[in-house]
């Protein structure tokens, strides 16, 4: 078991995917990982994060001990949130998180969903307001000075605006409003705010595919947020940078 993940740590991404798939006919040979076990080596290779961070951050998230699915099935907490960590950092399959994890494409499904669930219902609004903790003059004023310090031609631009579209399945009923005519496709469409550290910390959506980038802005009311939270009691505006019309909009 450990030679295995020894081999897998190793491996470029691309091939990670052909190992696993020559595991598919020894899966009880493959039993699955333990994060008590790993290096924090392969932490970074798995999940993206060094291995003493995944406990902070399990707290952090204040996932439980215990995560317990609507059937009933049940998984530690550290355990659930790895399989997050390992289904977001990379795009796979369920079908090959089971020679990683051990578990069915069933159980990992109802852990995830489980999991993700539980985020979204205690954080998610911390991607929709600006009075945040976090969000303080300190961490503007230093998102602020990385982005000057890259050449920026502001010394107070702290984060970068833009919306995104993503695709969807043609629905049967009302279709024409989400159809997205500059794509060509069938979408919903996301505003985000990312910060220099490459955090999304304000998100927005979602809409209908077929809705300007310019009207997102208005209806996620930023404007309004930022004119309260991002002036600083000396009299300092902090801005963000977008897109031209994005840009516009922030000067009006």
């Amino acid at each position: 078991m450990a030679e295995n993940l020894k081999v897998l740590a190793a491996l470029e991404d691309s091939d990670e995917l052909l190992l696993l798939s020559l595991c598919k006919e020894e899966k009880g040979n493959f039993p699955g990982i333990e994060v008590e076990k790993l290096t924090n080596e392969q932490c970074r290779s798995f999940f993206r994060f060094d291995k003493d961070d995944i406990e902070i951050l399990r707290r952090a998230l204040r996932i439980p001990e215990k995560v317990v699915c609507s059937n009933r099935t049940t998984a530690r907490g550290i355990d659930g949130l790895c399989m997050v960590l390992r289904r977001l950092a990379y795009p796979c399959r369920l079908e090959d998180l089971e020679y990683i994890f051990g578990r069915s494409k069933t159980e990992l499904s109802l852990i995830i969903n489980e999991v993700l669930d539980y985020i979204h219902d205690n954080h998610c609004h911390l991607l929709s307001d600006f009075n945040m903790s976090w969000l303080s003059q300190e961490c503007l004023e230093r998102f602020a000075g990385a982005v000057f310090d890259r050449d920026g031609p502001l010394d107070s631009c702290w984060g970068f605006i833009d919306g995104t579209v993503r695709p969807i399945c043609r629905p049967q009923e009302n279709q024409r409003l989400v159809f997205n005519g500059h794509k060509r496709s069938h979408a919903l469409k996301f505003q985000s705010i990312v910060t220099p550290n490459g955090i999304i910390s304000n998100l927005f959506g979602p809409i209908e595919g077929r809705r300007h980038d310019a009207g997102m802005l208005r209806e996620s009311d930023i404007l309004a947020q930022m004119r309260v939270h991002m002036t600083t009691p000396q009299g300092r505006i902090f801005c963000i940078y977008g897109a031209i019309f994005y840009f516009l909009c922030l000067m009006i």
